[in-house]
């Protein structure tokens, strides 16, 4: 086959990972082009000069391109013989202003079920498939031993509302005030503020007890090697979000035999249920911030869910109380992931949907 990827290459973002898939492909003597769009993060990533080579594949035609973002960022190559749209949105609906935009396409790709739904609407005239995000299983090959005996609650996401730390924060503060065997660590990445600063207004302002139990955050874009080290010092991994089209971290976490503690909506419970993890209840939905909608007014009316901050608590204090059974829920996650959503499994299903497509050509 011919295909020609389009999309973020060398940064840090959810978008960027579909990257592994293509160089599967290549590996599977596919001729593979890439053309990465942004500049490049100042982090390392795995195979990086393989993925620089696939920047001078010569393209032959007939050819399949691909173009990775959401619908603004997105223009058909009509050189090429069919065009798929790799996209993805956190609500449950799309913004109505970007349909006409996907309808220039042949085919949708996006990640998961809850994605699905919200392109799987009568005006949208393309085909919709659904490719997962995977794992690199030589990256997480080895589980080294955890160093810090403290009981380590772990989540890594964005600095922004729709992760829902004003949510944990207050629910870790306020569940274990006073306590001194429990650390919440985060892994995030903002420039604008201190440390300090991200989690002051959020903090619990509980005056029963003079000890905030700890909190550590690793403010920074690290290496993708580096990634497996912050799961293997983690007992749970809890991220209570608002929205998540797929959820890489909660993927990569289960795979370094870390159980997750995640919301009740969104892609990630493709593969998070209560076998091998937690599930938060939603209150309600609720419409996007003022804030979001000022930033692009395509949000106006559009929906995310809002966890209990009560049962984000109890699920805590369930999971630092029954160790057992997070050690047990680890060890079927990380087979589960390895089983199912490895990139080697993830590009099975994608090779076989571009053959039927390039067979046609």
């Amino acid at each position: 086959m011919n295909i020609c990827y389009r999309g973020a290459v060398y940064n840090c973002s959810g978008y960027a990972q579909i990257r592994h898939l293509f160089l599967q492909l290549h590996k599977r003597k596919h001729n593979v082009r890439i053309e990465p769009f942004n500049s490049k993060d100042n982090v390392k990533i795995l195979y990086e000069n393989e993925f620089i080579k696939l920047e001078n594949t010569k393209l032959k035609k007939p050819y399949i391109n691909i173009i990775s973002g959401i619908a603004p960022q997105l223009t058909i190559d009509t050189e090429a013989s069919y065009n798929i749209a790799h996209s993805m949105f956190e609500t449950t609906e799309l913004p109505e202003k970007w349909v006409q935009l996907y309808n220039q396409f042949d085919e949708i790709w996006t990640p998961s079920n809850f994605c699905f739904n919200s392109f799987n609407r009568k005006d949208l005239s393309c085909r919709i498939q659904i490719i997962p995000f995977g794992v690199d299983s030589s990256l997480y090959k080895n589980i080294q031993k955890k160093q810090n005996q403290m009981f380590t609650f772990l989540s890594i996401g964005q600095w922004i509302d729709r992760k829902g730390w004003d949510l944990l924060i207050q629910a870790y503060t306020a569940e274990f005030m006073g306590q001194h065997d429990v650390r919440l660590c985060i892994k995030t990445f903002n420039d604008q503020k201190s440390n300090e600063e991200m989690i002051k207004e959020y903090l619990c302002k509980c005056k029963n007890s003079s000890y905030m139990p700890r909190i550590m955050i690793k403010n920074q874009k690290v290496d993708e090697s580096v990634l497996p080290v912050f799961y293997q010092e983690a007992d749970c991994f809890i991220l209570p979000s608002r929205g998540e089209a797929f959820g890489l971290p909660f993927l990569e976490s289960m795979a370094s035999s870390v159980p997750v503690i995640t919301t009740n909506f969104g892609g990630q419970i493709d593969f998070v249920d209560q076998t091998n993890g937690w599930l938060i209840e939603i209150k309600q939905l609720k419409h996007l911030s003022e804030r979001l909608c000022k930033i692009n007014s395509a949000f106006s009316n559009l929906w995310f869910a809002e966890p209990q901050i009560d049962d984000i608590r109890n699920i805590m204090r369930y999971v630092f109380e029954h160790r057992d059974e997070v050690s047990q829920k680890g060890k079927i996650s990380r087979e589960f992931v390895l089983n199912n959503y490895t990139w080697e499994k993830i590009t099975d299903i994608a090779e076989a949907k571009l053959l039927e497509v390039f067979e046609k050509l």
